[in-house]
C-alpha cells in the first residue's frame, strides 16, 4: 500500500464551553470508510479510550475534543514516569497534577456504523507541524513540566494542543492555528 499524506490545517475553536476542535483537509486518496479518531493512551502509548472520531468526508474532517476529563484509567501523575514527545530526563513539575496524552489513530469503518469494532484495526498516525510534532495532553491543574535540553511545557487546566520540536534543544509551545499539520498515513 502506498504512503498517503493528509495535509491538515489546524483550527482551534474557543467556544463558550472552551471546546477545542482540530480540523483538516485530506490530500491524496483515502478510503471512503476511513475515520480519524483521538484516543487517551497509557504512558506507553497504548490506546485506552476513544474520545472522539470523525469520518474523512470528501477531503476534510473535524474532531472536537470533549470538555470532560479523560477516563481515570488514562490519567497518570505528572512526574518522572512520563514519556511525552521530546521529554528526556524529567526535572520537575511546578505543581501536583494528573495528565492524559491523546494520540490520533485511523481505522476503516468497514460496517459503516460510525463506531470502531474490535475487527477494525487501529493505526497510529503522527501529525507533523513544520519540523515538529503535534502533542495533545489533558492536565488536571496548571503545571509547568521541565526536563533536559531546555524542555518546558506550560500546561493549563484541561486540554492543551501543543507542538514539540526537537533539535539541539526542545521547544514546546501552543499550536499556532496558522500552521498547517501533515498526517502521514504510512504505507
Amino acid at each position: 500500500m502506498k504512503s498517503r499524506v493528509l495535509a491538515l490545517s489546524a483550527l482551534l475553536l474557543a467556544a463558550p464551553a472552551s471546546a477545542i476542535g482540530i480540523a483538516g483537509s485530506v490530500q491524496g486518496t483515502a478510503p471512503a470508510d476511513l475515520r480519524i479518531s483521538a484516543w487517551a493512551v497509557t504512558p506507553f502509548g497504548q490506546p485506552v479510550a476513544e474520545l472522539v472520531s470523525a469520518p474523512v468526508t470528501g477531503k476534510s474532517f473535524k474532531l472536537d475534543l470533549p470538555d470532560d476529563a479523560p477516563p481515570a484509567r488514562a490519567l497518570v501523575p505528572v512526574d518522572n514516569r512520563l514519556s511525552w514527545p521530546g521529554l528526556i530526563d524529567f526535572q520537575k513539575a511546578s505543581a501536583s497534577a494528573q495528565a492524559a496524552e491523546l494520540k490520533l489513530f485511523t481505522y476503516r469503518d468497514t460496517n459503516g456504523d460510525g463506531k470502531r469494532q474490535d475487527n477494525e484495526p487501529l493505526r497510529e498516525v503522527r501529525a507533523q507541524v513544520g519540523k515538529g510534532e503535534l502533542f495533545i495532553v489533558w492536565a488536571s491543574a496548571p503545571v509547568t513540566v521541565t526536563a533536559s535540553r531546555n524542555y518546558s511545557a506550560d500546561l493549563k487546566k484541561g486540554w492543551n494542543v501543543m507542538t514539540v520540536e526537537v533539535r539541539g534543544s526542545v521547544a514546546v509551545k501552543p499550536l499556532d492555528t496558522k500552521t498547517g499539520l501533515t498526517l502521514n498515513l504510512g504505507q
